[in-house]
C-alpha cells in the first residue's frame, strides 16, 4: 500500500567520505612506514655499532642544546614576548575579522602581548626541540665537552685578539706565532658557531622584535591619532647602533689585519656608540616630544657622514702612502701572515737542503763499476706507470661481468713497489629489472678476488694471494658496496645464493628478526616472513667511516681521499687517513688557508667491517679525540710500519703552502718573485729513492717545483716526504740556488730533450704506437737523472710492452745527455758514456738557450702567417683525396726559430700566396701540420708541411 513513508528512497552512500577515509589511511600508512623504517634503521645502528654510533649523536645533541640556547632562549620573563605566538594570534584575528573591520583593529600592540609564565617557560623549551636541529654542529659539541673536561682550547689567550689591530708588529713572524697560534684552537672550533648563534639572537630579539614593536606601536598610536615618531626613531637608532657595534666586534675575528684595520674598527665603534647615544637621548626626549626637530636629523646624519668620511679619508691616504712605502706599511703585517701560515702548513718542520747541481763525468773504465755501485737505486726504478700497468692487468678480469676496477695504488711490500688494483662489485647489464632486487641484495654481495697486483719495476703480474690471503671483499669502495646493502636468511644452511656459492661467515652486519625485518625491507614480509635475516649495511668504507666518525674529512679539495689496501699476512684491511680540517676565516693573518692535520689512520677490515683507530698526530684535536675515544685506539701494529703511506692529499697541500710561504722575508714576499709552483700536469710520484743525505733507498713521495712565472721551466728544486713510520710525514726540500751555473731541467724540458735526441728519434720510427711514460727524477750516485719508460702500446691496447727506457740527465749546462737501453741499468750506462765522451751523440744548446713551451711555439708559428696576412683555419682533421708533404722540421727552442721562419716563408711563397690567402692547421700527435688546398683538373689537392712541436 502506498504511503509517504514508503515513498522515501534510501539515501545514496557518501562515496566522497569513503574516498577521504581511504586517502587518510594511505597517508597514515606511508607516514608510519617512513617513520617506522627510519626508527628501525636507528635501532639497527644502535645494536650493530653501539658507542661508535651514539657518541657522534651525543656530541651533536650537546651542540644543539648550547647553540640553540644561545640563539633562541629568552630569559626576560617580565616581558614574556614571543614573535611566533604573536604572529599566530594576529593571523587568527585576520581570518576571523569581519569585512567591515579595519586592519589596525586586529593588530594589537606587540608590547602588550605576553605569554603566561608557564607558557613562556614551556615555549623556550619547545623552541629548542623544534629548531635545535638547525644548530647541530658536531665539532662544536665535541669541543664543548672537551672544554667542560678542562681543556681550555686557548680561550685564555683570546683577550690578546682585541689588541692585534691596534699594535703595529715588527717584521719578525714570531710575533704572530706567539700571539695568534695559542688561540687558534678556540678560533677554529669554538668561536665561529658561537658568533653565528649570537648574531642570530641579535637579529631576532634586537632587530625583528624591535621592528615589530615599532610597527605595531605606530598602528595603534595612529589609530588614536597620536603617533610618537621620536620614540620610533630612538628604537631604530638603537637597532642600527647595536648592529654596527656587533659588526665592529666581528671585525676583530678576521683572517686579515693590516694598517687600515684599526681605523675601520675604530670608526665602526664610534658610529655604533654615537647611534646608541642618540637613541638614549631621543628616548628621554620622547617623553615630552612626538617629533624630531630638523636640526636633530641634520646633526645625526652629519655626524655619521663625518665619521665615515674621516675613516675613508685615512684609509685612502694610507693606501696612497703605502703604494710608495709598501715595505714600511705592509711589511710588518706580511711578516705575520707568513708566520701564521707557516704554522698552518707545518712548514717550520720542513728540512731545507741546498742542492748543488753538478754534471760530473765518470771515467770510461769505471762506468760499469759505477753502475754496479748504484744498483740499490737502479734496481728499484719505477719503470711501469699506472696506464701501462692497467693495460696488463685489465685482461686479468677476463670476461667477468660482475666486477670492475675501482681504484689503483702504489704499495710497498718488502721494499718493493707494486701497482695494486682494487675492484668493486657491479650488477651485470644482462640482469633483468624483475631480478634486480634479488641479485643486488642476495647474490652480488662481494668481490671474490678483490685485488690484482703488478710489480712496478719489472712489470710482472704477481699472484695477489702472495700478499692478500683474504681476497673476498665484503667491505670496499664503490659499486654495489656504495649503492646498496646485502643480506641472507639465517636459515639458508649450505644453500647460499651468494656469488660462487660462498657463505659469509664473518662478524659484519647484524641479525634482524621479524617484524623489524619486514619494516626494514617489505620484501622480507613475503620472502622470509618467519625467519631472521642477516643484513650488512654501510659496505662502502668511506660511507661507513663517515657514519661512525663524522669528524674527519673524507673528501678533500673535491676528491675522495685515497684509501690503501694493506694486509697483516692473514686479513686484508683498508687504510684510511683521518684528516681533520677547520675553516680559519676567524684566525688573524690566515688569509683563509685551512687548518689541516693528520690525526692518524683507520684500519677497516675488508671482510668483517671492524674499525681500528691508529694515532700518529700530536696537534690539539688529536689529543682531544684520543681522550674521548681512548678505548677505540690500538697500538700501531708492526706489520703496518712498512706498508703505511703519508696521504698524498696532505703532501700536495703542504707543498702548495710551501710554494708561497717558504719566503720568510717580507720584502721578498711582497715582490713575489721567488714563489714556486707545481709544473702543470705533474702528480706526486711514490718511489723508492735515495736523495742526497739518505743512507739507503727509502719509500718517498716526490714532487718537483718550478719558479713561478719563469720562462726557462727549470726546476727550483723538489720536495720529498718520507713514509716510514719512524719519519712519517717528514718533508725535505732540495733547493737549486737561483744563481747556480748548472740548472736542473723540468718535466717539460726533459720530454723535449728526449724528442730531440737523434737516437731516440730513429728508434721511435721503429716502435709500434709508442707512448711516453712517467718522467721521474732520481738521484743515482752524484747524478740527477730522469728515467722515462717508452711503451709500444697505449693503455687502450690489450698488453703494453716496454719498448725502451730513456735516462735523461737533469743537470743542464748547455748540453742534453740521453741514454737508451732495454733496462734502467743499460740506459744509465749509456747516459754515463755520453757524459764522459765515450759516446758522441749529445743534444746541445748554447749559452743563450731559452726553452719554449708548446703553446709558445704554436703561437710563434701562427704569428708568421698572420704577418703575411694569411687566414688560419683549424679543422680537427683533414680528409683530401690527394695530399703532398712538402717538408718537415722540428721546432723546440729559440735556437730553432730562425730555421722555422725561413722554412715557413719558403712554403708561403711557393704554395700559399700564388693561389690563396688561407691555410689549414691541424695537429697529429706531436706534429703541427699546415697546408693549403687547391683544385687541379677537378680534383682537390692539399700541399702541407709538418713541424714537430712536441707533446
Amino acid at each position: 500500500m502506498y504511503s509517504a513513508s514508503t515513498d522515501k528512497q534510501t539515501p545514496p552512500p557518501d562515496a566522497g567520505k569513503f574516498i577521504r577515509l581511504v586517502i587518510v589511511a594511505i597517508i597514515g600508512i606511508v607516514i608510519f612506514a617512513m617513520v617506522g623504517n627510519q626508527a628501525v634503521i636507528l635501532s639497527m645502528n644502535f645494536t650493530e655499532f653501539g658507542d661508535q654510533f651514539t657518541k657522534p649523536l651525543y656530541y651533536t645533541l650537546i651542540s644543539t642544546l648550547i647553540l640553540s640556547a644561545i640563539a633562541l632562549i629568552r630569559v626576560n620573563i617580565a616581558s614574556r614576548a614571543s614573535i611566533f605566538w604573536y604572529g599566530i594570534n594576529t593571523a587568527i584575528g585576520f581570518i576571523a575579522r569581519g569585512p567591515q573591520q579595519s586592519v589596525s583593529t586586529d593588530i594589537s600592540n606587540f608590547k602588550d602581548y605576553k605569554l603566561t609564565s608557564p607558557q613562556f617557560i614551556l615555549w623556550q623549551i619547545t623552541k629548542v626541540l623544534l629548531f635545535g636541529a638547525f644548530f647541530a654542529n658536531i665539532m662544536f659539541g665535541f669541543a664543548a665537552m672537551s672544554f667542560i673536561d678542562g681543556n681550555t682550547l686557548g680561550i685564555e689567550h683570546l683577550p690578546n685578539l682585541f689588541s692585534l689591530p691596534f699594535v703595529t708588529p715588527d717584521t719578525n713572524p714570531n710575533y704572530a706565532f706567539e700571539q695568534v697560534v695559542p688561540m687558534i684552537p678556540a678560533l677554529v672550533i669554538l668561536i665561529p658557531p658561537m658568533l653565528a648563534a649570537i648574531s642570530l639572537r641579535l637579529v631576532l630579539y634586537v632587530g625583528i622584535h624591535r621592528i615589530i614593536d615599532v610597527a605595531t606601536s605606530y598602528l595603534q598610536d595612529s589609530k588614536e591619532g597620536k603617533p610618537r615618531y621620536l620614540n620610533y626613531v630612538s628604537t631604530i637608532e638603537g637597532i642600527f647602533g647595536i648592529g654596527i657595534l656587533w659588526m665592529a666586534v666581528n671585525l676583530f675575528f678576521t683572517d686579515q689585519i693590516d694598517y687600515n684595520t684599526r681605523y675601520v674598527i675604530g670608526g665602526a665603534l664610534v658610529i655604533g656608540f654615537a647611534l646608541i647615544a642618540f637613541s638614549i637621548a631621543d628616548r628621554i626626549r620622547a617623553r615630552v616630544l612626538t617629533h624630531m626637530f630638523k636640526r636633530d636629523v641634520i646633526i645625526r646624519i652629519v655626524t655619521i657622514l663625518v665619521i665615515a668620511l674621516m675613516v675613508g679619508g685615512v684609509v685612502a691616504v694610507n693606501n696612497s702612502i703605502a703604494d710608495a712605502k709598501k715595505i714600511e706599511f705592509l711589511g710588518p703585517y706580511t711578516a705575520q701572515q707568513i708566520g701564521v701560515n707557516r704554522y698552518l702548513g707545518e712548514l717550520n718542520d720542513v728540512q731545507e737542503n741546498i742542492h748543488d747541481v753538478q754534471l760530473t763525468s765518470v771515467s770510461a773504465n769505471n762506468i760499469k763499476n759505477y753502475v754496479k755501485q748504484n744498483s740499490d737505486v737502479l734496481d728499484v726504478i719505477r719503470v711501469w706507470d699506472w696506464e701501462a700497468a692497467f693495460a696488463k692487468l685489465k685482461p686479468e678480469i677476463g670476461l667477468i661481468p660482475y666486477v670492475d676496477f675501482e681504484d689503483n695504488d702504489i704499495l710497498r711490500f718488502n721494499n718493493t713497489l707494486y701497482w695494486t688494483a682494487s675492484m668493486k662489485p657491479i650488477l651485470p647489464s644482462s640482469v633483468s629489472l624483475d631480478n634486480r632486487w634479488y641479485n643486488e641484495h642476495l647474490v652480488y654481495t662481494h668481490v671474490p678476488d678483490g685485488f690484482l697486483t703488478l710489480e712496478a719495476t719489472d712489470g710482472q703480474i704477481v699472484d695477489s694471494g702472495k700478499f692478500f690471503k683474504q681476497r673476498e671483499i665484503y667491505y670496499g669502495e664503490g659499486g654495489l658496496f656504495e649503492q646498496t646493502w646485502s643480506g641472507y636468511p639465517n636459515s639458508r644452511g649450505e644453500n647460499s645464493a651468494e656469488l660462487g656459492g660462498i657463505s659469509y661467515s664473518g662478524m659484519g652486519g647484524l641479525d634482524v628478526a621479524p617484524p623489524l625485518s619486514w619494516i626494514f625491507e617489505p620484501n622480507f614480509l613475503l620472502s622470509f616472513p618467519g625467519e631472521s635475516v642477516h643484513v650488512m649495511r654501510y659496505k662502502d668504507v668511506h660511507d661507513r667511516m663517515e657514519t661512525l666518525y663524522p669528524y674527519f674529512l673524507y673528501d678533500l679539495f673535491g676528491k675522495e681521499l685515497d684509501s690503501l689496501p694493506v694486509t697483516d699476512g692473514e686479513n686484508s684491511y683498508w687504510l684510511i687517513p683521518l684528516i681533520i680540517g677547520f675553516d680559519t676565516r676567524d684566525v688573524p693573518w690566515s688569509v683563509g688557508n685551512p687548518y689541516l692535520r693528520l690525526v692518524g689512520y683507520a684500519l677497516v677490515d675488508s671482510y668483517n667491517g671492524d674499525i681500528q683507530l691508529l694515532k700518529t698526530g700530536d696537534d690539539f684535536f688529536t689529543e682531544m679525540f684520543a681522550s674521548q675515544y681512548s678505548e677505540q685506539f690500538e697500538p700501531m701494529p708492526s706489520w703496518l710500519e712498512e706498508q703505511i703511506r703519508y696521504p698524498v692529499e696532505l703532501f700536495n697541500w703542504k707543498t702548495e703552502m710551501y710554494n708561497i710561504y717558504h719566503v720568510t722575508d717580507a720584502e721578498t714576499f711582497i715582490q713575489a718573485n721567488e714563489f714556486y709552483e707545481i709544473p702543470r700536469g705533474l702528480d706526486t710520484y711514490y718511489v723508492e729513492a735515495k736523495p742526497p743525505g739518505f743512507e739507503q733507498t727509502t719509500f718517498l713521495g716526490l714532487l718537483s717545483l718550478e719558479l713561478k712565472g719563469s720562462q726557462g721551466r727549470n726546476l727550483a728544486g723538489y720536495m720529498v716526504v718520507e713514509n716510514d713510520l719512524d719519519n712519517l710525514g717528514d718533508l725535505q726540500f732540495y733547493e737549486v740556488p737561483l744563481d747556480s751555473s748548472t740548472k736542473l731541467i723540468g718535466p717539460t724540458a726533459v720530454r723535449e730533450a728526449l724528442d730531440r735526441d737523434p737516437e731516440f728519434a730513429q728508434l721511435k720510427t721503429l716502435l709500434r704506437n709508442p707512448r711516453i711514460g712517467d718522467n721521474i727524477l732520481y738521484r743515482v750516485g752524484d747524478h740527477d737523472v730522469y728515467f722515462i719508460p717508452v711503451y709500444t702500446a697505449g693503455a687502450g691496447g690489450v698488453v703494453a710492452q716496454l719498448g725502451t727506457i730513456a735516462a735523461v740527465g737533469a743537470a743542464f749546462n748547455g748540453e742534453y745527455f740521453v741514454g737508451l737501453g732495454a733496462t734502467q741499468e743499460e740506459a744509465f750506462e749509456q747516459y754515463l758514456k755520453k757524459v764522459s765522451g765515450v759516446a758522441s751523440t749529445t743534444t746541445t744548446a748554447d749559452d743563450n738557450y731559452v726553452e719554449l713551451i708548446k703553446n709558445d711555439r704554436i703561437n710563434i708559428i701562427k704569428s708568421i702567417f698572420e704577418k703575411n696576412q694569411i687566414v688560419i683555419s683549424e679543422p680537427t682533421s683533414i680528409q683530401i683525396p690527394l695530399s703532398f708533404n712538402e717538408g718537415e722540421l722540428f721546432f723546440f727552442t729559440e735556437d730553432d726559430l730562425a730555421d722555422t721562419e725561413d722554412f715557413l716563408s719558403e712554403f708561403i711563397d711557393d704554395f700559399v700566396k700564388p693561389r690563396s690567402d688561407r691555410v689549414f692547421m691541424w695537429e697529429e700527435d706531436a706534429h703541427l701540420n699546415i697546408g693549403t688546398i687547391y683544385v687541379k683538373d677537378g680534383l682537390p689537392e692539399i700541399h702541407y708541411v709538418s713541424i714537430e712541436v712536441g707533446n
